[in-house]
């Protein structure tokens, strides 16, 4: 029996040996196969790598483009603006001069504001143009009830006129001398006949602005300069602008102060919780920016 068992074990220790060496077969080529996966996933995550540097420099280029292009844009519309405004400067100059050498003597001296008007002759005092404005005033503020937009109105004109006739009649002018003493012709008000003497008396200028802006604006004078305030009715927000003439002739400042953000409270950025202050040049660009906050959220 023992040559029989030991037959037995030859042949079992054979089997086991062979089935060892194929199983070590196998898991070589099983290595090997997995190192060349290994090594390609590699190879693959470098050249995707090197791929997303690239497109991310390209992106970068792309944006300095735009900026580039944006700036070169925005300087070429603020050169135009300017070169406008300095043409219409120019010619409201001329003007202003040719009505001063006209007889001696200057008749009319229109004011852009679309709540005062401010009168100027050789034969009305200081004295009778403060008079004027704060009846303008105190009669202006009693229609609007504390609102904070508000037009100029009849009897903001009608408190002028009365006071410019007290003061001539001091002075022992006749009334017909009032006839050298005119509003702007934007503010006479609007030249539809069938409108409400409240509506007829708002002015011309002021009504564009709003149309224009989307938002109700009021001036006010200050110490510190002129005041215009702004409201977006539909949602509550709200802010002035201070206007600050620079000396030297300078270009002038304004100074931005956000009176109540209103629906925007959550969602407004941080620029337009400050408190800032730019040059008239960047005024177009300051409305621009608070035009796609409304559009953007409301």
């Amino acid at each position: 029996m023992e040559p029989l068992y030991a037959k037995l074990y030859d042949k079992y220790d054979k089997l086991k040996k062979k089935k060892l060496s194929e199983m070590d077969d196998i898991n070589r080529d099983q290595e090997e196969k997995f190192v060349n996966y290994v090594r390609a996933a590699e190879e693959l995550i470098q050249h995707l790598k090197s791929e997303n540097d690239k497109l991310y420099a390209e992106v970068n280029e792309l944006r300095s483009e735009v900026a580039s292009k944006m700036y070169a844009i925005l300087s070429f519309s603020f050169g135009l603006y300017d070169k406008a405004l300095s043409l219409e400067v120019s010619r409201l100059q001329n003007l202003h001069h040719e009505g001063q050498n006209k007889d001696g003597k200057l008749d009319i001296i229109p004011t852009v504001s679309p709540r005062i008007a401010q009168v100027s002759s050789e034969k009305v005092s200081g004295r009778s143009i403060g008079m004027m404005t704060r009846k303008c005033s105190r009669e202006s503020a009693a229609e609007t009830n504390g609102n904070i937009i508000t037009s100029v109105s009849t009897n903001c004109n009608v408190a002028m006129t009365n006071a410019l006739a007290e003061d001539l009649s001091e002075k022992g002018l006749s009334r017909e001398d009032l006839t050298h003493f005119q509003l702007p012709e934007c503010c006479k008000g609007s030249p539809d006949a069938s409108a409400t003497a409240t509506a007829r008396a708002t002015c011309l200028f002021q009504a564009l602005t709003e149309c224009l802006l989307d938002m109700k604006i009021s001036t006010n004078n200050q110490t510190g300069g002129l005041c215009i305030s702004a409201l977006h009715q539909s949602s509550g927000y709200s802010f002035s602008l201070t206007w600050i003439n620079k000396a030297g002739g300078e270009e002038a400042e304004l100074v931005y102060r956000v009176l109540s953000l209103g629906t925007f409270e959550r969602v407004a950025p941080e620029w337009m919780r400050d408190v800032i202050k730019f040059s008239t040049g960047m005024c177009r660009l300051f409305f621009q920016r608070v035009a796609h906050v409304i559009k953007l959220h409301c």
